[in-house]
């Protein structure tokens, strides 16, 4: 963990370095079947296959997204994380797209295997309860 650039939060640290997020977010490609790959497409080969591994109609698996999963954060303090990550490395006169990026993403940050991620994708290991929105007291 890395502290926050905002508030002095401390941020996970693949919400800060690029390498870290890219390196855990691949891993959940190749071993959880993170994905699909464009979620504003089809996949019809991509869900069939998580129905199959789930015995469980397609159309009911296709709820199942990181953006709905117990693991998935979404707390002001992580989306600050997030977005500051991203702010980091830009310039004084720089303009920023970052929290556009953010929210045309509807990114949170996956709590299992540590890296932001993609509401609208999903992985093996969804869990149903999510998104988590509020600090813990």
């Amino acid at each position: 963990m890395k502290e926050g650039l905002l508030s002095g939060t401390v941020c996970p640290v693949a919400t800060q370095d690029v390498s870290t997020n890219l390196k855990n977010r691949n891993h959940a490609f190749k071993e959880y079947g993170y994905g699909p790959p464009n979620p504003e497409e089809p996949n019809d080969s991509f869900w069939l296959k998580k129905a199959k591994m789930y015995n469980a109609p397609t159309k009911d698996i296709m709820g199942m997204r990181c953006g709905n999963c117990a693991a998935f954060i979404q707390t002001p303090k992580m989306m600050e994380c997030i977005i500051g990550g991203l702010e980091k490395d830009e310039g004084e006169n720089e303009l920023s797209y970052d929290e556009n990026f953010v929210k045309a993403a509807n990114l949170g940050y996956c709590d299992l295997f540590q890296f932001t991620c993609a509401a609208l994708r999903t992985c093996d290991a969804w869990k149903s309860g999510g998104p988590i929105t509020k600090e813990k007291p």
